[in-house]
């Protein structure tokens, strides 16, 4: 075990003392990786901010039960009875046609058509809101208040959020055609760059073998370096992920003050970052190992 463990400690080092002997090289190689990285991440980023803050936005939406001109006081509050017992119903509110005619006479000095109405045209009106947001759910309920006895029109346009939901799947599918590219790049850049370090060092390598290495030992300090690639890289691509939010988010926090909301895009995400820096340990250890195979057969070192 500690022959085990030792074995490992010098690739490690000897892996470090490398890229310090060429540190120039290894950052531009870590921080293409970090931008890579960064691109599909940001993008992720805005979309899943985005979709929070619709999920916020149809909390707020309304069903809008307009009733019929003639409705009674019995039905009404049959249907006011109805609603409180209803299990998808969370709150509804009852603005009568004395009340909404007296707020809408309020307005009448900015809006002369309404000083020339003679009588009240408005019906009574309940306003409901869900207990569950999505759009295919709040127009199931829209239909089922429809179909009530002395409801004239139940109103709630979902159309908008229906589009936003398919638009917001359409975006999490190109993120993921574009992770899925650029992760493709990145195996082609750290296999280049660790089949030059390969190239540079055949020499050594072919010692190494003649004197009794094995594959597993040749290969583990090129794996170290793909898996530290990865590392390094997706410690530029948070810092720069966190400095872009932060930069993006002082316009953020001026438009929401103008629509009183506290929304602010998410600086530290720790699942996202972990995945990252999972991901990109991966693609650094993958790429080392196909490049590894693919020199080590070129070599006829086996």
């Amino acid at each position: 075990m500690n022959h085990w463990l030792n074995h490992h400690a010098q690739a490690f080092k000897l892996v470090l003392t490398r890229m310090r002997q060429n540190t120039l090289s290894s950052l531009l190689i870590s921080l293409v990786i970090g931008v890579a990285m960064c691109i599909p991440a940001l993008f992720y980023v805005g979309v899943d901010n985005l979709s929070t803050l619709t999920h916020h936005m149809q909390n707020d939406n309304e069903i809008s039960l307009f009733l019929k001109l003639d409705v009674s006081s019995e039905n009404i509050e049959q249907i006011e009875q109805l609603l409180s017992k209803h299990p998808n119903i969370q709150k509804h509110r009852l603005v009568t046609k004395e009340e909404a005619w007296q707020q809408l006479q309020a307005k009448s000095d900015t809006n002369p058509a309404i000083q020339e109405l003679s009588k009240n045209p408005l019906p009574d009106a309940f306003f409901i809101q869900a207990n569950k947001v999505e759009p295919e759910a709040l127009d199931s309920l829209r239909l089922e208040m429809q179909a009530i006895e002395g409801v004239d029109q139940a109103v709630f346009n979902a159309d908008w959020t229906k589009r936003l939901a398919v638009l917001l799947a359409l975006g999490e599918k190109i993120i993921y055609f574009v992770a899925a590219l650029l992760a493709i790049a990145l195996l082609v850049i750290i296999g280049n760059t660790v089949r030059m370090q390969i190239l540079t060092q055949k020499d050594e390598i072919e010692v190494s073998k003649l004197i009794g290495a094995t594959n597993s030992f040749i290969r583990m300090p090129f794996l170290y370096a793909g898996v530290l690639y990865g590392a390094f890289g997706a410690l530029f691509a948070i810092v720069m992920m966190a400095s872009i939010i932060m930069i993006f988010n002082h316009s953020v926090a001026q438009l929401s003050d103008l629509y009183s909301s506290d929304f602010r895009l998410t600086i530290f995400d720790s699942k996202l970052f972990l995945s990252m820096t999972g991901i990109a340990i991966f693609i650094g250890w993958l790429g080392s190992y196909i490049a590894v195979n693919r020199a080590i057969s070129a070599m006829k070192i086996d």
